[in-house]
């Protein structure tokens, strides 16, 4: 928490529980409000009632402190005697005109960023405009998506930033209690405790068809350095879209294992804007394919082997003289192609699931893209029969279609899969030999490749 205590406009602090990022910045206001006169706000997305913020936490670290002798508790407010005052607010209240009423503050502490509004979080931060002010986040981790997480860890370079992680085992009084009930969440549910006590993205769900066995994949070492491997075609298997995403993985398989080494995806784009990005080494214009192979980051052109295609690869397209798409890619250059057959949904998961444990994951940017729409592919809740029903159609569902496509139509026979004792030991989707010791060192790993 040291780089914390320097002077910043934006500070951060994420993780999971038990990491006293609430209590550090609790902490820091106190001690900052007595040193010099400062005023503060503490802010949430939503704050319907006083006890929906910090206010009981900064009475403790008074007390705490023996400071209830120079500060004053109401209600509404904590003021102190040197003029200092704090104030507790939700930002569901403010808009562009009266979130000018916190323009002369020193400090906004917005907790539970998480929940934290990219509305909200635009309206903040030219508010707090006073010269040497600082705003000051802490959450924990749900969506890189979520405002506060793009702002701090989507790849801004922005001056006067800093942000640290801090998680239960970096607390030295994380007590016995709470080790007890991080122990038995990550037993129970492994991925939603590396959620809440890791800090890692809440990306699986209880809908979630793939989460468990990228889980597994990831402490088991099978997402890591898997190269092109010059001796194997890469073979690529399609999910087409129509006015939305069109995916693509490159896949090299051997009949035991398969070994996924990129994935591309495209929205809005045609089957020939697909290939011009994705499969530079297809180009005629041999200028245009090297630069093309620069562009996407390839060191080596592919050699590619079969293009496993969804059957509605045979739907004509008006737009090109009624030909069909499977003509329109072959005049691109992917040959041969696999047409699939038209099988339902449930049938393509069936059969990734199966593969699961044969597939190596290259970790490289664009790989980890196509894993996070696996690992976000899910079924639909219902809320007036509250159950999940049908796979939902979004943009994950195309790279999850594209991964069955390659699953359902390969060549590699899934191992058969035994059943062990869930005790002591933990099971995540099939055979393993994890203890807990080694799930947690896994969960750590994958926190810190993802972040």
């Amino acid at each position: 928490m040291l780089p914390l205590l320097k002077p910043n406009r934006y500070k951060g602090a994420y993780g999971g529980r038990g990491g006293t990022k609430s209590h550090f910045f609790a902490e820091l206001l106190v001690l900052t409000c007595l040193t010099r006169k400062t005023r503060a706000a503490c802010i949430r997305e939503v704050q319907v009632t006083i006890k929906d913020s910090v206010r009981q936490l900064l009475i403790d670290k008074i007390q705490k402190f023996n400071l209830g002798g120079f500060f004053t508790v109401t209600d509404r407010e904590i003021s102190a005697k040197n003029g200092s005052l704090i104030t507790f607010r939700g930002m569901q209240s403010y808009n562009a005109e009266n979130i000018k009423s916190l323009e002369d503050f020193d400090v906004a502490w917005v907790e539970e960023a998480q929940t934290l509004s990219s509305h909200s979080l635009k309206l903040l931060r030219p508010t707090i405009r006073k010269e040497g002010s600082e705003l000051w986040f802490s959450w924990n981790p749900r969506h890189d998506t979520d405002a506060v997480d793009a702002f701090f860890r989507g790849g801004s370079s922005r001056r006067s930033m800093i942000s640290v992680e801090i998680n239960h085992d970096d607390n030295k009084w994380f007590p016995d209690v709470l080790k007890m009930e991080m122990e038995d969440d990550f037993q129970d549910d492994p991925e939603m405790a590396e959620h809440v006590w890791n800090g890692g993205y809440q990306i699986i769900t209880e809908g979630s068809y793939y989460a468990r066995h990228m889980l597994k994949a990831e402490a088991e070492g099978r997402v890591g350095y898997f190269p092109y491997l010059d001796h194997l075609p890469v073979h690529s298997a399609w999910d087409i879209g129509v006015d939305d995403h069109t995916a693509v993985w490159f896949i090299q398989e051997d009949g035991v294992e398969a070994r996924v080494i990129d994935y591309y995806e495209l929205s809005g784009g045609g089957l020939e804007d697909v290939v011009i990005d994705a499969f530079p080494e297809l180009n005629p214009d041999l200028e245009l394919g090297a630069a093309g192979l620069v562009e996407i980051g390839r060191e080596v052109p592919f050699a590619y082997g079969t293009h496993y295609m969804p059957h509605d690869i045979m739907v004509r397209e008006w737009g090109r003289g009624a030909k069909t798409r499977y003509q329109t890619a072959q005049e691109f250059g992917l040959k041969p192609i696999n047409k699939g057959v038209a099988v339902g949904p449930i049938e393509r998961i069936n059969a990734v699931r199966s593969l699961f444990p044969q597939f190596r994951f290259n970790d490289t940017k664009r790989v980890r893209l196509g894993i996070k729409r696996i690992n976000r592919y899910h079924r639909k809740w219902n809320d007036s029969m509250q159950t999940y029903t049908t796979p939902e159609h979004d943009e994950n569902s195309h790279g999850a279609d594209a991964l069955g496509e390659f699953a359902i139509n390969c060549s590699i026979k899934p191992k058969p899969v035994k059943e062990t004792p869930r005790d002591p030991r933990i099971v995540i989707g099939g055979k393993s030999s994890m203890t807990m010791n080694d799930l947690l060192k896994a969960s750590k790993k994958t926190r810190k490749r993802y972040d």
